[in-house]
Parts: C-alpha cells; sequence; structure tokens
C-alpha cells in the first residue's frame, strides 16, 4: 500500500494559472491541491490547515511571494512548510533574495514536467529547519541550488 500524497497549497493572482498548476500536480499523483489567488489567503489557510508544500508566484499582487515566504518563515508554526517559487524568468537577485528569505527551491514557468517532478521530489524529503542555527546563504548556495554552481 502507499502513502496517501500530502496536502499541497498553490498560491498565484492569475486565476487560469492557477488552475492549470492545481491540474498539473493532481495530473502527476498529488489529489490533495487546493489554490487561492494571493498571499494573504495563502496565510490564513495555511493557519487552518497543515500543508507538506507551498508552491507560490514570485509575482503577485498586494503581497508578493517573497514577502508570503517571509510570513511563513517568521511564524513558528509553520516556518517548516516547505516553499517553492514560480516565476516566468529569475534574475540572480531574485534568486539570492529568495534563497536568503528560505525558499527550497524555484521552478520557471512553463514547468518542465520532469524538472516539476524533480524539484518535488527534492523538497519534500528535505530536512526541517532550525530557527536557532541558521545557515549562511554563502555556503549552501551551491547546495540547495545546485544549477548555480559553486562560488
Amino acid at each position: 500500500m502507499s502513502e496517501t500524497p500530502p496536502p499541497i497549497l498553490v498560491v498565484d493572482d492569475q486565476e487560469k494559472l492557477l488552475r492549470l498548476v492545481v491540474m498539473l500536480m493532481n495530473r502527476i499523483g498529488f489529489p490533495d491541491v487546493e489554490g487561492v489567488t494571493d498571499g494573504l489567503q495563502a496565510l490564513e489557510r495555511m493557519r487552518e490547515r497543515r500543508y507538506a508544500l507551498v508552491i507560490a508566484d514570485l509575482e503577485m499582487e498586494p503581497m508578493d511571494g517573497i514577502a508570503l515566504l517571509r510570513e511563513i518563515r517568521a511564524d513558528d508554526a509553520l516556518m517548516n512548510t516547505p516553499f517553492i517559487l514560480t516565476e516566468a524568468s529569475f534574475d540572480f537577485e531574485d534568486i539570492n533574495v529568495a534563497h536568503q528569505a528560505g525558499a527550497d527551491a524555484f521552478i520557471l514557468k512553463p514547468f518542465d514536467m520532469a524538472v516539476l517532478k524533480s524539484k518535488l521530489k527534492q523538497v519534500l524529503n528535505g530536512k526541517p529547519r532550525r530557527r536557532e542555527a541558521p545557515v549562511a546563504a554563502e555556503t549552501s548556495l551551491s547546495m540547495d541550488f545546485p544549477m548555480l554552481g559553486k562560488f
């Protein structure tokens, strides 16, 4: 008997993209996927229910993906929730800021299914965070984001 896939929360202010991501997640084996259109709604849902993962768009209004991530990491009850940021393009500054805020991974839109599956496996099997021993971004960047290589 296989284990039931964990619940996932998707956050995107573009409703068509939100529905598409929810559908993709269902299609690859995650039947329990909820979608919301803004960061405030996401925080509200997360305080009502425990999610195994949040997938959020970087560019949203009124609360963008980084602000949502910072709120989650600052909340003791939510801080260990794995978090993936999505966007059509990332520049180095986006990646640096998101990494420092505690993002677990990035996925470019449109999603490549193999990359999506790989990132999901990596993030859902990750280790919980410990607030008392933050890891410096410089030392962990190449481990958490192998596509960036060593600095």
